[in-house]
């Protein structure tokens, strides 16, 4: 009942886009997703408490599952915070006067999220999928700016063929097994794989190829940086935080349940988490703009999530107590997942509270924002730490289980694994307080007048970073609801958490902070209220009102240490977007011949201005224009007609006709 309110109001939400005031469109549609996400988080509840539900919804079959219920918590958390963001947020984009575009939109990509993760059906399962990318690009390119709307395409076209190709080839596989679009449930389908050997790998490898582009993980992630830049904050946060997880859904429900993939392919989604994690932190720490940092710290959490599932497909087959540590690892990463979703979410939220008051989000020219905007860096504090694994945030906890069921695998690899996530975990760290620091420390004159967001924006955000503590300090809430689909023997109640004799109290952790900071404070009995002139360290050249150390400044000297790394990524960068580039460039060849330049000689179509600007004719109208234009000579030859000639006309039209149809 809560999933069809939801559905309800994303679809009021979308016609209420209708209405010709910009604000009032883009206000009443946001609240509107924001009453959705609402009841989706009801329909969690309601499952939880109740069981699966099986259904039919607008005569599509639905099947709430444990697995959907971790999703759909997901889905619901961001879009409940994303879209009270939303309400005041969007008056940046006012200018652009379409507000019934992002309505409709908007509502449009959370509703079809809710639906990959419900229906039961592979042929609505993927017209969920195109709908969510549809959607999706729809509100890259909002901006209309130039480069958000390249960003855009090269987004789409990515999609198309590393995603959708991909997802109609295995719906193709599925059907030829089953022979009825009506018979396509997910089950009737692992059926008939069990049965058809090379059709399961057929199936399964299209699917892994669909889902590690959809993820953004190695080597698909040159569209990543650039799609989640150009976005709006709020939908870059749902893109990063609840988009990216229906590949992982996918993952669980398609190719390991369903297809019952595993072994094997596990250390393949294992390896290519640990490949993600190394690229994608190493990446981040040399980004300078905090959108493109997060999107690339974003790929980069995907790995620790994709390396704990891939613990679990290794080890889960196996049974005994290794299929026990593979049932800790595939909820570990399946915790991750939401933890990843709380605190990216919060942190793109964070990036574009800066946004809407400075009008950038380049950390080289931010910096004292931390006296300014109290709330929000405090929120952004909270989710640095969190995506760093400092306890007691969530994300402490969900990592930990990741490093422990890799060290308890017994397999090199994976054990491996599990020691660079820790490694790695450092530079996470490392990028977060760039990302912070950039922002919020130090002192910069040019922001002295900057004032605190709207309270919409700021409930927006501290929902989310709220939650990273709360969760981090009572896991025991959402563990339930998680474990549901794996059910690893994990040892919890209100004050611990963890496996066997591997145990942390989050509880006692924040008793005994408490007390040594509060020992700290009564030793040392800072003074407040006093000013100083800072130490330049005899510097003559830099501005008082301006101290801090900007975005590059921090890893400077490292970057230079590791610089064949980044010419190697670069390079691996400059092939794909080459890749993508031709295909475009293909594209354009292609829709040239469907635009009226055969109106304006010499006029040719090379960007995707030149395109834009043309009246685009559908592909009916090009077969048909020769017809037209026969007819519309002879209207105007006609008249002028004797009828003994157009008697003659008319044999001779009757005779080609006659003479063709023989000839066939």
């Amino acid at each position: 009942m809560f999933l069809e309110y939801a559905i309800i109001a994303f679809i009021i939400g979308g016609v209420i886009g209708l209405v010709r005031d910009y604000r009032v469109s883009v206000k009443a549609s946001s609240f509107m997703a924001f009453l959705g996400s609402l009841a989706l988080l009801g329909e969690v509840y309601h499952v939880y408490t109740n069981g699966p539900e099986m259904f039919s919804l607008f005569g599509i079959p639905m099947n709430v599952s444990g697995l959907s219920n971790v999703f759909l918590l997901i889905i619901g958390i961001v879009g409940v915070a994303a879209s009270l963001f939303a309400i005041n947020y969007m008056d940046l984009f006012e200018k652009t006067g379409k507000g019934w575009v992002y309505a409709i939109a908007y509502n449009t990509f959370l509703a079809s999220m809710t639906l990959v993760v419900t229906v039961d059906s592979m042929e609505y399962f993927v017209m969920s999928w195109e709908l969510m990318t549809l959607s999706s690009f729809i509100l890259v390119f909002f901006s209309e700016k130039a480069r958000d709307v390249n960003a855009s395409v090269k987004y789409y076209i990515t999609m198309h063929f590393l995603d959708t190709i991909p997802l109609f080839l295995a719906l193709g596989t599925a059907y030829s097994l089953i022979g009825n679009f009506e018979e396509l449930t997910f089950e009737n389908i692992g059926a008939a794989l069990s049965t058809h050997h090379t059709s399961r790998l057929v199936f399964a490898g299209l699917l892994m190829i669909a889902f590690t582009a959809k993820a953004g993980l190695f080597p698909f992630s040159f569209w990543v940086a650039e799609t989640y830049r150009a976005a709006p904050s709020h939908v870059s946060a749902i893109m990063a935080g609840a988009m990216e997880k229906m590949a992982l859904y996918g993952i669980l429900a398609l190719v390991w349940k369903t297809a019952g993939i595993e072994g094997d392919a596990g250390i393949i989604v294992a390896l290519a988490g640990m490949i993600t994690i190394t690229y994608a932190t190493l990446y981040a720490l040399r980004e300078n703009n905090a959108k493109r940092l997060l999107a690339y710290s974003s790929i980069s959490q995907m790995g620790y999530i994709w390396l704990g599932i891939g613990i679990g497909m290794v080890l889960v087959p196996k049974g005994g107590f290794l299929g026990t540590i593979g049932a800790l690892g595939a909820f570990a990463g399946l915790f991750h997942a939401l933890n990843h979703a709380i605190f990216k979410a919060s942190l793109f939220l964070s990036a574009g509270a800066v946004e809407y008051r400075t009008g950038t989000v380049d950390l080289n020219e931010l910096g004292g924002l931390g006296r300014r905007m109290k709330f929000t860096a405090l929120a952004a504090l909270f989710a640095s730490l969190a995506i760093s694994g400092v306890p007691p945030f969530n994300g402490f906890i969900s990592k930990w289980l990741i490093y422990v069921s890799g060290y308890s695998s017994s397999n090199p690899l994976l054990i491996f694994g599990a020691v660079l996530a820790v490694f790695f975990s450092a530079g996470t760290l490392a990028y977060s307080m760039k990302f912070y620091g950039a922002q919020f420390g130090g002192e910069m004159k040019r922001y002295e007048n900057v004032e605190e967001v709207p309270a919409g924006m700021l409930l927006g955000q501290w929902i989310l970073a709220g939650l990273t503590l709360i969760i981090g300090v009572f896991p025991r809430i959402v563990v339930p609801i998680l474990n549901e689909p794996f059910n690893a023997p994990l040892t919890e109640n209100i004050y611990r958490i963890g496996f066997g004799s591997v145990l942390f109290s989050p509880v006692i952790f924040v008793i005994l902070l408490g007390a040594l900071a509060a020992a700290l404070y009564l030793t040392f009995k800072p003074e407040f209220g006093k000013e100083t002139k800072p130490w330049d360290c005899g510097s003559t050249e830099i501005d008082e009102d301006e101290y801090r150390t900007n975005a590059e400044g921090y890893y400077n000297w490292y970057e230079k240490k590791i610089g064949s790394f980044y010419r190697l990524g670069d390079w691996f960068y400059t092939v794909g977007a080459g890749v993508i580039h031709y295909i475009t460039r293909a594209y354009l060849w292609m829709a040239s011949y469907f635009t009226k330049v055969v109106d304006t000689p010499y006029t040719k179509v090379e960007t995707l201005d030149d395109l834009r600007e043309r009246e685009i004719m559908n592909i009916d109208e090009e077969a048909l224009k020769p017809l037209l234009r026969l007819l519309r000579i002879v209207k105007n030859v006609l008249p002028g007609m004797r009828l003994g000639t157009f008697v003659v006309l008319t044999l001779v039209v009757i005779g080609a006709v006659i003479g063709i149809l023989i000839a066939l």
